[in-house]
């Protein structure tokens, strides 16, 4: 039995009263997802715990794609998020929208993992912004070419930005943190693996006129990429102040 499910002694321990396994991450069955407990003014978090992913607002999938909640690889906890895609110009994420930010300051904390095999073809696994489609779509897309990770902000020329300095890990769960300072003229985008610094650029267009109040996860397009790709996310936050790796 995988660590972190309910045995009878502790559904016992708790007695017949839920309000007294409120504390316990070990309730009515399956493993309460406790990674979000630290960050309780976050804009968003998931531990990808709930099997119908009843914590964001929906799915997208579109193309040769699929997205789900798995068991069969997490980080913390008993789940992940899988998402795969099959053929070029395929989509399949998680979506969630909050109030829209308007200024300040956006930071996105993740763990990835990405299986060795296939490659990465401009492939997009986190969108922050106003709306996705159609093009050109107004935010920032967070794209792997080649392992490294790139940022296209279609409203900033040049639009596309890849890091000369780092790739991401195979095979293994991974820190991927980022940080937007919002401006229509003067943004900033700073990208770190594993608190590694990955990529920084300033004079970028990250603030959308009606501001930022939509994320995406997971495989957001797979570009002109035919090979098969696989991704795992796993204790994803969006706050206003700095989230660090754990």
């Amino acid at each position: 039995m995988k660590a972190g499910r309910r045995t009878i002694g502790a559904a016992a321990a708790c007695g017949l009263s839920l309000a007294a396994c409120a504390n316990n991450p070990y309730v009515i069955g399956r493993y309460r997802d406790t990674s979000c407990d630290a960050h309780p003014d976050a804009l968003l978090c998931s531990g990808f715990e709930e099997p119908d992913l009843s914590d964001w607002n929906g799915t997208v999938v579109a193309g040769a794609a699929s997205v789900a909640q798995t068991d069969t690889r997490s980080r913390d906890g008993l789940g992940s998020l899988r998402a795969d895609s099959q053929a070029q110009e395929s989509e399949a994420v998680v979506a969630r929208e909050f109030p829209p930010v308007t200024g300040g300051d956006l930071f996105v904390r993740l763990y990835a993992f990405v299986p060795s095999g296939s490659p990465t073809k401009t492939m997009n696994i986190l969108f922050l912004g106003d709306y996705a489609a159609p093009d050109p779509f107004k935010g920032i897309d967070f794209n792997l070419e080649s392992d490294a990770p790139q940022i296209y902000v279609p409203e900033s020329q040049p639009p596309r930005y890849t890091s000369m300095s780092a790739l991401i890990p195979r095979d293994r769960w991974f820190c991927f943190r980022v940080h937007v300072a919002l401006s229509a003229t003067a943004g900033t985008v700073e990208l770190w693996i594993d608190d590694a610094p990955a990529l920084a650029q300033s004079g970028l267009h990250t603030l959308p006129a009606a501001g930022i109040h939509l994320l995406r996860a997971g495989v957001d397009w797979s570009s002109l990429q035919n090979d098969p790709f696989t991704l795992y996310l796993d204790d994803l936050v969006l706050a206003t102040t700095p989230v660090a790796c754990d």
